[in-house]
């Protein structure tokens, strides 16, 4: 028989990998669902106390601590009967159904006591289906891994191997057993991020109430909690699927006895320095430890292994810049590689393609927040938002202080973006360039500037409304209107129907204010027009 390759292995045990992420993955997609779920219930439940129980959306905190009426108690132990109801049939923590079933029975409740109980029943909703969820993953990734293992290594040699069958018993035995340096089971990590929330949001809802917020603001730090919990369950669900991956393989490589193992990085974009710099080594079976001379190397880990044995090489899969998969050399080394993408591409091409990667998730939020403002105007698309971020500072300069404006009411929201991006070229090719009355030359223009052209609603400072002024009027201002120092190193130029400020040293455009038709007649006369 032909000795299978050193591309074979690697490629094969890739694609193994990939299925094992992909898996990881899909697993997660729901497990974030399920978070989602898990806040807007608690929104819910949250707007409806607030509703019941707040005068005008606020609440002190000695009102929380009220106790429930006769009518709104029985209303509560309603409610906590369909919680013990759902844990009897779920897998839930039974030192909650405990305190649920001691709730019930009290004949003093707190309005606060009401709805932390009702804000912890999602949460335990949510960690106790986790608990059952993970494990099962996990299972059933060291299991598909060591057969499929097994699998490639019998069929590359043509020879079967007896393996040790797995049960039940011996899959729990692996998956309880701490593999990280602070000696925690997946398990215990779970329960102690579940530990962190509850704490997090008994601490928040006491301090909102002090504070008086309304529960907009409450909702908004709670969701910030969520959030960091599902970022924290993301990391635990890759790294802890990537250990037992490896685990099983490690396995299989003891019992069919193969010597030699290789690190096996993905070629693309995404990989960190670590695994650039561990991909092709090759290690002794016996020195196989996970994080040191094994995958996962950090948490979202993507690199594998695969037995090694001495080949005349052949070909590895790679991915371009674009994503597109190529083939190189089997014994090309990450670095090698690398380089080949910076010939190709160049390094500043290539560090924005990780920018965007890296700030892909705050960089959706940002882009949505940014819609909302501005509708249909601007970049379309997440891509193109990326795409105006960090290729074209102009035009992100630009959208930025638009967006500042409006948060800010300088500009009215019925000034869209189209309307500033097409009156600040318009001051360049209209203002900038022209000589005043006095001999000055308009070299720039200032944020500020086509704030004030703008107008607004209701200006911040005043709290009025402010009109605003048409480039003519400007134009009219700086060639003809009376000049007047100001102690601020400005120079202010007066016209029929606006005053313009400008810096004289430097020519730029400062702010223009509207004038009373009386004192633009005024100004006229002195003029004499």
């Amino acid at each position: 028989m032909t000795k299978p390759t050193r591309s074979y292995w690697q490629k094969r045990f890739e694609m193994l990998e990939q299925a094992q992420h992909n898996k990881s993955a899909s697993y997660y997609k729901d497990l974030e669902k399920a978070y989602i779920q898990t806040m807007q219930e608690m929104e819910k439940d949250i707007s409806r106390w607030y509703q019941r129980f707040a005068k005008n959306n606020e609440i002190s905190l000695d009102e929380a601590k009220r106790l429930l009426k006769s009518d709104e108690l029985r209303e509560f132990r309603w409610t906590v009967e369909e919680y013990i109801e759902y844990g009897k049939k779920n897998a839930i923590n039974q030192q909650w159904m405990k305190q649920l079933e001691n709730a019930s029975s009290r004949v003093h409740i707190s309005r606060l006591e009401s709805l932390q109980l009702q804000l912890k029943q999602p949460v335990e909703k949510l960690y106790g289906g986790q608990i059952e969820s993970f494990e099962q993953l996990v299972k059933e990734t060291y299991q598909t891994q060591y057969y499929q293992t097994a699998f490639e290594v019998q069929k590359a040699f043509e020879i079967g191997f007896t393996l040790q069958a797995l049960d039940e018993t011996k899959l729990t035995k692996i998956i309880s057993k701490p593999w990280t340096a602070d000696g925690r089971t997946f398990s215990q990590k779970i329960w102690r991020d579940r530990n962190m929330l509850l704490d997090t949001l008994h601490t928040e809802l006491i301090q909102s109430m002090a504070r008086g917020e309304a529960p907009n603001r409450m909702i908004s730090a709670i969701t910030r909690k969520m959030n960091t919990s599902r970022s924290n369950a993301a990391r635990l669900v890759m790294t802890e699927s990537a250990f037992f991956s490896a685990a099983a393989q490690k396995d299989v490589y003891q019992e069919l006895d193969v010597e030699h193992y290789e690190i096996i990085a993905t070629l693309d974009h995404k990989t960190s320095s670590i695994c650039q710099s561990m991909d092709g080594k090759v290690f002794k079976q016996e020195d196989f430890e996970p994080g040191v001379t094994a995958n996962p190397f950090h948490p979202h880990c993507r690199s594998t292994t695969a037995p090694y044995f001495e080949d005349d090489y052949s070909e590895r899969i790679a991915r371009d810049l674009d994503g597109q998969t190529y083939y190189v050399s089997s014994n090309m080394k990450y670095e090698e590689w690398y380089q080949t993408q910076v010939e190709k591409h160049g390094e500043r091409k290539i560090a924005i393609e990780k920018k965007k990667r890296n700030n892909k998730s705050s960089d959706k939020l940002q882009f949505e927040k940014t819609k909302e403002m501005i509708g249909k105007q601007g970049p379309n698309s997440l891509d193109a938002f990326q795409d105006l971020k960090y290729n074209n500072s102009n035009e992100w300069n630009l959208l930025n202080d638009y967006k500042k404006s409006r948060e800010n009411n300088m500009i009215s929201p019925y000034t869209s973006f189209d309307d500033y991006v097409l009156y600040k070229n318009r001051i360049n090719n209209e203002l900038i360039g022209i000589t005043t009355a006095d001999g000055t030359l308009i070299k720039a223009q200032s944020k500020h500037f086509i704030e004030r052209l703008f107008g607004t609603n209701e200006d911040p400072h005043t709290k009025l409304a402010r009109n605003g002024v048409s480039l003519e009027e400007i134009k009219e201002a700086l060639l003809y209107g009376n000049v007047k120092e100001r102690a601020n190193q400005s120079r202010q130029y007066i016209g029929n129907t606006c005053e313009v400020s400008v810096n004289p040293e430097t020519g730029n455009l400062i702010q223009v204010n509207p004038i009373s038709s009386r004192r633009g007649q005024s100004e006229t006369k002195k003029r004499g027009l």
